[in-house]
């Protein structure tokens, strides 16, 4: 599947590099983040890295561009 450029770098990561992702998007956008919950913020962030690879693992690469989510 086709992946935009800031989700394929996001998917690219490993384990080990989630944490210095965390910080400098923290810092692009302006935000601190806690010490208190830096580590949970860096588990979730590894989590949706797992989530995503998997969904995105399972789309099939027809040329067709999935639709974006809308709430």
């Amino acid at each position: 599947m086709a992946t935009d450029p800031a989700l394929a770098a996001f998917l690219a990561l490993d384990d080990d590099t989630v944490a210095a992702y965390a910080d400098a998007r923290a810092e692009v956008l302006g935000l601190a983040l806690p010490p208190e919950t830096r580590a949970g913020v860096i588990e979730n962030l590894a989590l949706l890295r797992r989530q995503a690879a998997t969904f995105t693992a399972g789309l099939d690469d027809t040329g067709s561009t999935p639709k974006a989510f809308e709430p």
